[in-house]
């Protein structure tokens, strides 16, 4: 698929989003790239924005960067960009965006603060999925390993998986993650969050068995669908997103200092 039939298919999947709610996510978006940067506001603004510009040298490109008295017009270049980058950015910068889930981004905003190796595994997992799709599994299962292997040494550094499955992996992440849920969750949550160690094993299987990664007998199957590869991939970012915030909500509890001990309260009228 070429980049520009890509980003066609990207831009149906975000037509029909209602025309209010991006109008002020687009304002939203607008005052937090001003106040991402304390100096030369208009030219790391600028530089920043064109970082998503893409165009084929000749009439194509994504989207257009205007610019007024030398400096980029933000609110124009806003305005006519496609939702599905606007969102993206939104998602990259930390602006909120109720009602969507823009989870590739968000997976990979996760990644590059967390681990570069498996930052590096996803974005070639996401660029694989349409040419090499048995590639973009494996590159997926490799980036769920490295995530729940950065978790384990947070949560117990002398706890040694080094070389353990991503099947291992999972169940000692949920294991421990979700059994130390916020106690108020539903038991249907609990229950729905217990059944992401069935999704970690398939997503190791199909690794193992149905990629080129381990190498493959002659004329056994190898994922050569991109839908397969796209469902992996995201299915990759919807559970590494739900573990590792279950994680940051496990860090900041223990984080928090145990409130200090109150002295018994006694009734004045108690002759003692």
């Amino acid at each position: 698929m070429t980049l520009m039939e890509d980003s066609c298919v990207m831009k149906d999947d975000y037509a029909n989003i209602s025309p209010l709610y991006m109008q002020r996510l687009k304002n939203q978006v607008e005052e937090a790239l001003w106040g991402l940067f304390d100096k030369s506001k208009y030219r790391q603004v600028e530089e920043y924005v064109r970082r998503w510009h893409e165009d084929d040298g000749n009439l194509w490109e994504n989207f257009s960067v205007y610019t007024t008295d030398g400096h980029i017009d933000l609110d124009r270049t806003l305005a006519e960009m496609p939702n599905d980058i606007l969102i993206k950015m939104a998602a990259d910068i930390g602006v909120e965006t109720p009602g969507l889930l823009p989870c590739i981004p968000v997976m990979k905003n996760i990644l590059i603060q967390s681990n570069a190796n498996a930052y590096a595994n996803f974005q070639r997992a996401t660029r694989d999925v349409y040419d090499q799709p048995d590639q973009s599994v494996a590159l997926a299962a490799s980036t769920l390993e490295g995530v729940f292997k950065t978790i384990i040494q947070n949560i117990e550094p002398d706890n040694s998986m080094r070389n353990a499955s991503l099947t291992k992996l999972t169940s000692k992440v949920v294991k421990h993650l979700v059994d130390t849920c916020d106690p108020s969750a539903p038991l249907e949550i609990k229950t729905l969050a217990s059944q992401l160690r069935g999704l970690g094993n398939a997503i190791d299987d199909l690794r193992s068995d149905k990629s080129m990664a381990h190498g493959k007998a002659p004329g056994g199957y190898v994922v050569d669908d991109p839908l397969w590869a796209e469902t992996v991939v995201n299915c990759t970012a919807t559970l590494g997103i739900f573990l590792w915030r279950l994680f940051e909500r496990h860090q900041s509890q223990q984080a928090e200092p145990n409130p200090a001990p109150q002295p018994p309260a006694y009734d004045d009228d108690i002759p003692f």
